[in-house]
């Protein structure tokens, strides 16, 4: 009578090949796997290159849409103008600001329109402007410097 279960010490080719396979396709998982987590930890580029992260300061200096080469800091005006208020249009780069002439003439100014003659208004920020004077670039302030208005003492 013949035995139900073999017990030959080696099982016949067709179950060595399965069993071979078996250990070849656990492999090919675990090098699968160490690649996932390789390509999950380590941040590379369109090609392959490993990219280099910016600090955020940098990334908050740069505008894409309105690119503005370093410019050197511009000389304090010395005209007889005083800035009263400005209107900055950060979407297009433009904007306006009040200014009062010589003569006591406040008029509202666009960027690139003329002040007086020879002198333009060149750009606007929060609290100054900067003029074009002949090529020559100067800064006209919001003048703070001054004492508080009297506006009558408490009792």
């Amino acid at each position: 009578m013949q035995p139900l279960i073999r017990t030959e010490d080696n099982p016949p080719w067709p179950a060595r090949l399965l069993a071979g396979a078996e250990l070849l396709g656990w492999a090919l998982a675990g090098v699968v796997l160490a690649r996932a987590l390789w390509l999950a930890i380590t941040p590379v580029g369109a090609l392959g290159e490993p990219q280099v992260a910016a600090p955020p300061r940098v990334m908050a200096a740069i505008d894409p849409f309105f690119p503005q080469a370093a410019a050197p800091a511009d000389a304090v005006s010395g005209l007889d103008l005083a800035l009263v208020g400005t209107r900055v249009d950060a979407a297009s780069g433009r904007g306006s600001a009040i200014i009062a002439t010589p003569d006591g003439r406040q008029q509202s100014i666009g960027v690139g329109e003329e002040i007086m003659p020879g002198v333009r208004l060149a750009a606007v920020d929060f609290e100054s402007v900067t003029l074009d004077r002949g090529g020559v670039r100067e800064t006209l302030y919001i003048d703070q410097s001054g004492p508080p208005a009297a506006a009558g003492a408490p009792q």
